[in-house]
């Protein structure tokens, strides 16, 4: 560490604390207030791990903005600050390559065209250990309309819909059925296609694949075709998941990405929220396809979900769980330099359209997590609340504690109880923060502060949505 880290202070107070909007919604965003440099970005994420991944948890993902992350390699640094058991086996169905200046753990979110959607999941939901947090990286924002990577609570999904729904997937549970040819298919609009089985496992060895199934407690492997070479697996599983630590009921699934009717209804979404007529026009000569291909001809994809006892998920059905979904879905455009920390375990992800073919984001992803280590019938324990809200900041209140319910009733009216409540906090953290701002104060003037960042308050138009 270099002599100026070493002096320097790491506190909640050195940098920005807001979110994206007036809605105080996912995600929390931090950004810089003195320092935007790399160095100092990995040292305070190092430092503030616990405070960050609680934020992780109650907000369900942390946005870090305006700090000068430059490439795969920076990335994979604050990553790695902020994770540092991150893992590099991806058992997932979309193609992903190690990006050029990553050394471990820094991979492309999905090597298919960039006007394809991938629906909203939780990563790898459909194996028995997902990661628990998920990290994106934006190394070059797209210049059009599009290329999100929308976020959504699948927990207010779960309640989203309707309790006879809720039931009959929770009575026939979801059967998945997962093929991979030895070679994946390059002219499809079927993403989990494109993988071949040797590229998902990493080797051409037949009994190799079986056995790192058999370590990692995976579904019995078959292999059929007529060379005996085509990966098959076959397994029940639940709609639904327990969070191991709110243990709130979460919509945990991948059918709302692995059914034949998401590809057209995912860029009809896409054009009747941007208006721009290319996804009109895909989505149309993409509905007919599919409808010919899976409706009729009931071709299954390579990955396919249906209830439990085999029937469909039929389309109604499919477009309540997709209307609850994007009921809830939240965008923000990306900014170079951006890296989001997600909750895999609550909140989902999926990348909206875009015809900008420069568009280059990463990903990195923690360590497997047993799902099913809460079980279903856990009861969500009480909340704690020690923790105060300055305006659109969320401050840690060290030694605040709740005062026992014995005081007599108040006589203020409510409007002046909060203002009064506020002007409390305020004196509290006041002195706090003038040591902070006077230790500060000289490095301030002096600082270039850099277009990205400028005076990040709560309610700047730089939250603002363009």
């Amino acid at each position: 560490m270099n002599s100026n880290l070493r002096n320097q202070d790491f506190g909640l107070d050195q940098v920005n604390i807001s979110f994206l909007d007036s809605r105080k919604t996912l995600p929390l965003v931090i950004s810089p207030r003195w320092d935007d440099g790399l160095n100092f970005l990995c040292k305070w994420l190092e430092i503030n791990r616990e405070w960050c991944d609680e934020m992780i948890l109650e907000y369900g993902a942390v946005l870090i903005r305006g700090f000068q992350i430059d490439g795969a390699g920076d990335f994979e640094k604050a990553t790695l600050a902020l994770q540092p058991n991150l893992c590099d086996e991806y058992r997932g169905t979309s193609p992903r390559s190690l990006i050029p200046g990553a050394k471990q753990y820094a991979f492309s979110a999905a090597d298919v065209p960039a006007n394809y959607p991938i629906a909203q999941h939780l990563e790898m939901s459909f194996l028995n250990s997902p990661p628990r947090q998920l990290y994106f990286g934006c190394l070059q924002a797209s210049k059009t309309s599009g290329g999100e990577t929308a976020l959504c609570d699948f927990r207010k999904v779960y309640q989203e819909l309707s309790p006879e729904l809720r039931e009959k997937f929770a009575a026939k549970k979801i059967k998945y059925t997962r093929t991979h040819f030895k070679v994946g298919e390059k002219w499809t609009y079927d993403v989990g296609a494109m993988l071949g089985w040797p590229q998902l496992f990493g080797t051409e060895d037949l009994d190799e694949v079986e056995e790192i199934c058999l370590q990692e407690q995976a579904p019995q492997v078959h292999w059929i075709g007529p060379n005996k070479d085509t990966f098959l697996q076959e397994w029940i599983d639940e709609p639904y998941q327990r969070h191991p630590v709110t243990h709130e009921m979460v919509w945990f699934n991948h059918t709302n990405v692995f059914h034949w009717t998401t590809f057209p209804a995912e860029l009809w979404f896409a054009f009747s929220r941007l208006r721009d007529i290319r996804f009109f026009l895909h989505a149309v000569l993409i509905a007919i396809f599919t409808f010919i291909k899976y409706g009729l001809l009931r071709y299954k994809m390579a990955l396919n979900s249906s209830f439990g006892d085999g029937t469909p998920i039929s389309i109604s059905e499919m477009n309540q769980v997709r209307a609850a979904i994007h009921k809830h879905m939240i965008f923000s455009r990306w900014q170079k330099g951006d890296i989001i920390a997600i909750d895999n375990f609550s909140v989902s992800h999926g990348r909206q359209p875009t015809y900008d073919k420069g568009r280059k984001i990463a990903v990195a992803w923690s360590q497997p997590f047993n799902k099913y280590s809460t079980p279903l019938n856990a009861t969500e324990p009480e909340k704690k609340a020690v923790t105060s809200k300055v305006g659109a900041f969320k401050v840690a209140m060290p030694g605040l504690v709740e005062s026992p319910d014995c005081s007599p009733e108040s006589t203020l009216d409510e409007i002046t109880k909060q203002n009064l409540g506020m002007q409390m906090q305020d004196n509290q953290l006041g002195s706090e923060l003038l040591k902070a701002f006077n230790r500060h104060q000289a490095a301030a003037r002096n600082h270039r502060r850099i277009a990205s960042t400028p005076n990040l308050h709560h309610d700047s138009d730089f939250w603002k949505e363009q």
